[in-house]
């Protein structure tokens, strides 16, 4: 297989033109690039009122989690009680990570899959999508094919961050970028193919057949994930993030995340 630049299967990718291995490739070079960098553990401090906003949502019994990049979702599962998680990760590296994190674990399953060609042993009760339709080409086909991943009266927590969030606006106001809604260079970086605002988000679910009932945005993100890291060694941190989280409740269309819920519709359109 020929080995292709990850800005060439970006291109491809938003041309609607990518095969399966393609997709394996840019999913394994972009793994690399962003998600074990000091900047993603920082923006875990975020991504914890992340977890809280969207377990909410979570029901007993089997889940379903694709994507893996640490322990954070796994362990906030397992603290709720969940006793079978289903981990899918397409990139051999975040298999191998899951692996050695939960190996030893036998309420967690890991599989090395792409969540295109993954297929169910039984079907969840709760599948979470956490950051990851955006990584996928064909994002309205796996959505509409994971109606049948869920057991009777099981719901989708699905997240993404918000194409129209403040940072994104203020960057292009600054000159920084074209369009808060366009592909800058850490979108292409770690193939973020598809962006979404709250909008377009809850139109990707309700099309695919699913009864949208819960639509949030969480967490006010004033400047990028570097910003607000120099900023934390300068001032209290804490106070800084539950002052961001309060101001993601009151300022919704500008949150830097989008956490929806939804239960499959009975007979989708």
């Amino acid at each position: 297989m020929t080995e292709k630049s990850l800005s060439k299967l970006m291109d491809e990718a938003l041309s609607g033109q990518m095969s399966q291995e393609d997709i394996s490739q840019a999913v394994n070079q972009a793994a690399g690039n962003y998600y074990h960098s000091p900047v993603q553990k920082f923006e875990d401090r975020l991504k914890d009122i992340l977890v809280e906003e969207a377990l909410v949502h979570l029901r007993p019994g089997r889940v379903l989690d694709l994507g893996y990049i640490n322990t954070l979702w796994t362990q906030a599962l397992l603290d709720r009680g969940i006793t079978h998680i289903d981990i899918v990760e397409g990139a051999q590296t975040h298999a191998d990570n899951a692996r050695r994190d939960w190996g030893h674990d036998p309420r967690v399953r890991v599989f090395h899959s792409l969540f295109e060609a993954f297929e169910p042993d039984e079907p969840y009760d709760t599948i979470l999508m956490s950051g990851v339709v955006k990584h996928v080409p064909d994002d309205k086909g796996l959505v509409r094919r994971a109606r049948s991943w869920l057991k009777p009266g099981g719901v989708i927590i699905a997240s993404t961050p918000n194409s129209r969030a403040f940072h994104r606006r203020l960057g292009t106001y600054m000159g920084m970028e074209l369009a808060p809604d366009r592909h800058n260079a850490t979108d292409r970086s770690v193939f973020n193919v598809h962006l979404y605002d709250r909008f377009s988000w809850r139109a990707l679910f309700v099309e695919a057949g699913y009864d949208v009932f819960a639509l949030k945005g969480i967490v006010f993100k004033i400047l990028s994930a570097e910003q607000l890291m120099y900023l934390s060694s300068r001032y209290d941190v804490d106070r800084m993030i539950e002052g961001l989280r309060q101001l993601g409740d009151e300022l919704q269309d500008y949150a830097w995340y989008l956490v929806l819920a939804a239960r499959a519709d009975e007979e989708p359109s």
